[in-house]
């Protein structure tokens, strides 16, 4: 390439819009108030930062910064999540800034732009499964136990405003309902002991303590006034 083009193509890349960069969807937590993660394989691609992992397959250490246990969250698929704020930790010349509310990750002609999407959540009746998405990302899909005989009702609620991590039903013999959200009266998404993949509560709507525990991510994740839609279909485009 001669030096007029090149120098065409630098300043072309130096002035190329933030629409323009690498997109990915960020994902945040209620439980963490303005922290953003990032997808931590995709901040490796776009970032070219090296992933280092122990026998067991953990990241351990991305590029220069050495990840303490407990750095990185991770979704019930699995996927690895940093948060954005550590990744100019990982290499002296990535750079962090905000610009119209997208976060921007730098290093030399290396972008990536992080956006923080709404969120909403789908409890489907007929198929016994909840999904919830951040933007156009499926963060959570796990398998429910709804109530028996129709008790969950059906219709456009929102998360909250009451949630506890541990919470005890006043109206069934104080039975335990861990990761506790609200979302219609005396209806919750809650952990149980007992997952069935039909119809087994007296109205909340159950989810799994193990194989991840989404009992957890979920009241971890979900803001109130997330959206929260119980249909007996699917429904989401």
């Amino acid at each position: 390439m001669n030096s007029p083009l090149l120098c065409l193509f630098l300043t072309l890349a130096c002035l190329s819009p933030v629409w323009a960069q690498p997109h990915v969807q960020a994902v945040t937590f209620a439980a963490e108030p303005g922290v953003i993660y990032a997808p931590l394989l995709d901040a490796a691609k776009q970032l070219h930062l090296d992933v280092t992992r122990d026998k067991e397959g953990r990241c351990v250490q991305l590029e220069n910064l050495v990840l303490q246990p407990g750095a990185l969250r991770q979704l019930i698929d699995g996927t690895e999540l940093v948060r954005a704020a550590d990744l100019p930790l990982a290499h002296p010349g990535i750079t962090l800034t905000t610009e119209d509310s997208i976060t921007v990750l730098r290093r030399g002609f290396y972008r990536m732009s992080l956006s923080v999407g709404p969120k909403q959540v789908e409890v489907n009746l007929a198929t016994q499964q909840l999904q919830a998405w951040q933007g156009d990302r499926l963060v959570l899909q796990t398998h429910i136990s709804s109530g028996r005989n129709g008790r969950t009702p059906q219709g456009s609620f929102t998360a909250g405003p009451f949630r506890a991590r541990m919470h005890y039903s006043h109206l069934f013999n104080n039975a335990p309902m861990p990761w506790s959200v609200q979302i219609h009266g005396h209806v919750f998404i809650h952990g149980f002991t007992s997952v069935p993949d039909y119809p087994a509560s007296h109205g909340c709507i159950r989810l799994p303590l193990d194989g991840g525990n989404p009992a957890r991510f979920f009241y971890e994740w979900v803001d109130n006034g997330t959206p929260v839609r119980v249909v007996a279909g699917a429904v989401h485009p």
